[in-house]
């Protein structure tokens, strides 16, 4: 199987980072290659604490036609990027959501909370989501090495297409 770096490379040319960067359009370009819309919700982090993707900053919900993003929404806009990007991640890597045999219980104003925004949501589907709590370390590596990798590119001026730049600086940026 392909390292991350290899991944990250053909991904980055499927989906390309926009120069300059805005997140409003790679989430676009990320639905678009999906085949489905991709909507992003910020909420109180405390609603996330513990749940969901990784330090619980952060919850990707794939439903039937569309998928959800959702993330704390009092960190800075980098940071919420991040997150955000780092759930894209975890949908272009083809990490699925497989359930956990023995999930925890999810606190009951976390259910409401959640269930309130997304009221065409099962609350057994809410349940099953935000009872994961383990989306496995390789998985979690990946996509926050994805989200780096992404935010790193982002912010680097585009590649020059000129003779001088392909002589001299063969490093393989795109």
């Amino acid at each position: 199987m392909a390292g991350i770096e290899e991944r990250f490379a053909a991904l980055a040319h499927t989906v390309s980072i926009p120069h300059p960067w805005r997140l409003s359009d790679y989430v676009e370009r990320v639905a678009a290659h999906r085949g489905r819309p991709i909507t992003l919700h910020p909420v109180d982090a405390g609603l996330l604490a513990g749940d969901g993707c990784g330090t619980g900053s952060g919850l990707w919900i794939a439903r039937r036609d569309a998928d959800l993003i959702v993330y704390g929404a009092d960190t800075t806009q980098w940071h919420a990027e991040h997150i955000v990007v780092h759930e894209l991640g975890h949908m272009l890597l083809g990490h699925g959501a497989e359930p956990e045999p023995s999930a925890p219980a999810v606190p009951e104003q976390t259910l409401a909370a959640v269930a309130e925004l997304l009221p065409s949501i099962s609350l057994e589907s809410i349940a099953q989501v935000l009872g994961r709590t383990d989306y496995g370390t390789a998985r979690e590596r990946d996509a926050e090495s994805f989200a780096d990798l992404v935010m790193l590119r982002a912010l680097r001026p585009p590649r020059r297409n000129s003779l001088l730049h392909k002589t001299f600086f063969r490093d393989g940026r795109s």
